[in-house]
């Protein structure tokens, strides 16, 4: 039987017979080792995004590019997917963006274009070296992105931001409850989990490109940080979250994980609820971080860290939620 009521991810790990506990002892040893460290708001300037940000234009692209900033990983045996821009092979993030920073005009996107644009054109924005999953997938969703915009938005994102007063919470549920791709919510036999990871990080990155307060956005600091498959990875390298034998080896052999199953939907659930943990016994360190300068924290951990090379594999599924 499945129930339809929200779960608050932050009160309690997810069930343990779903194949993830969290080890707070592990926590609490994370939390003393980084107490005394200064925590930085992302400002989202990666590679392959534009260097100058127009608030006409700028949430139109931010609303585009992270609706398919998903499974930029690659199916066993292929080559992680690159694509290029001025000179340089760009992957993860700054590919997917630096595809939209390309298309970019004196007046930002075209959205009128991109809601019409064929199967070929929109697969021919992610023409790379290597393999990008789900091509035709994203294509159809940038088509409903761009036609939402158009539609309920009337023909820009900006709509959208000054409708949510500028509220990084309302931002994100406009996302989820209105344009297409931000909807992450599974019903389970425990009830809604709303994760909601694109939505968040979409509001997020609006804000940021903007400069964050100094632009009128608020409501950010006590955001989930973005259940993913690399902030798991982290939390599993800190003994923070632990798997069962048999998820652990699944993910270790790069099996994938299937989407919708009750192991995705702990590993998810177990990130959120660690993350909001962490943040609790920083503050009770002295040390009140924002969620989103914690999220750049372990995802710069996962990604860019002098360990990262150590943190072992990331589960994967294939889905277009993260």
């Amino acid at each position: 039987m499945q129930h339809h009521d929200l779960v608050d991810l932050t009160a309690g790990p997810p069930p343990p017979e779903w194949g993830v506990t969290v080890d707070l002892a592990a926590l609490s040893r994370l939390a003393d080792a980084w107490s005394n460290d200064s925590f930085s708001m992302p400002d989202f300037s990666y590679p392959g995004t534009p260097a100058s940000r127009d608030e006409s234009w700028w949430f139109d692209y931010v609303t585009l590019a992270v609706s398919v900033l998903a499974c930029l990983w690659p199916p066993a045996g292929n080559e992680v997917w690159h694509c290029e821009m001025d000179g340089q092979w760009l992957d993860d993030a700054p590919g997917i963006f630096s595809v939209f920073t390309k298309g970019l005009g004196s007046g930002g996107l075209d959205l009128a274009a991109m809601s019409t644009m064929s199967d070929d054109h929109g697969a021919s924005l992610f023409a790379g070296t290597g393999t990008l999953q789900l091509i035709p997938e994203r294509v159809d969703l940038l088509r409903r992105v761009s036609t939402v915009l158009i539609e309920r938005w009337d023909g820009s994102a900006l709509n959208l931001v000054d409708a949510a007063g500028r509220d990084g919470h309302r931002i994100a549920d406009l996302l989820t409850d209105t344009v297409p791709g931000y909807q992450d919510r599974p019903v389970t036999e425990v009830g809604v989990l709303p994760f909601d990871k694109l939505s968040h990080l979409a509001a997020a990155v609006m804000a940021a490109g903007v400069g964050w307060d100094a632009a009128g956005f608020s409501g950010y600091d006590d955001f989930a940080v973005y259940p993913d498959y690399m902030l798991p990875r982290v939390f599993r390298h800190f003994g923070v979250l632990v798997y069962t034998p048999a998820l652990a080896a699944a993910i270790d052999s790069r099996t994938e994980i299937a989407a919708e199953s009750v192991e995705e939907h702990a590993i998810r659930w177990a990130t959120v609820y660690a993350g909001a943990a962490l943040k609790q016994a920083l503050a009770q360190r002295g040390n009140d971080v924002p969620a989103p300068a914690l999220d750049y924290r372990l995802w710069s951990e996962a990604v860019l860290g002098p360990q990262a090379a150590t943190f072992g594999e990331h589960h994967r599924t294939v889905t277009m939620r993260y």
